[in-house]
């Protein structure tokens, strides 16, 4: 990503948590749950797609020389590491 010498990757994730809670959230929650959605987090432009290299196309379209960071809509995490979907309760039941 260009831009990044600007700030370290700790400060770019904080930065576009902040944004995306405080001013784009309730803009695509629950409507665009579950896309990729890329913030610039210098001007605070987005862009949301199904897959997260269009999102990172468009956004870069917008902000050439943006610092860019990667959301999932609703979710915590963009993407997960381990075992595929798991059946409701599974955390639950695996502490017991």
């Amino acid at each position: 990503m260009r831009g990044m010498e600007r700030y370290d990757a700790r400060e770019v994730s904080r930065r576009g948590r902040e944004l995306y809670e405080r001013r784009i959230r309730a803009q695509v929650e629950p409507e665009h749950e579950g896309r990729f959605l890329v913030v610039d987090v210098e001007s605070g432009k987005y862009a949301l797609a199904d897959d997260e290299l269009e999102a990172f196309d468009r956004a870069s379209a917008q902000t050439p020389e943006g610092v860019l960071y990667l959301i999932r809509v609703g979710q915590p995490a963009a993407h997960r590491i381990g075992a595929g979907r798991q059946p409701p309760g599974w955390h639950a039941s695996a502490k017991r």
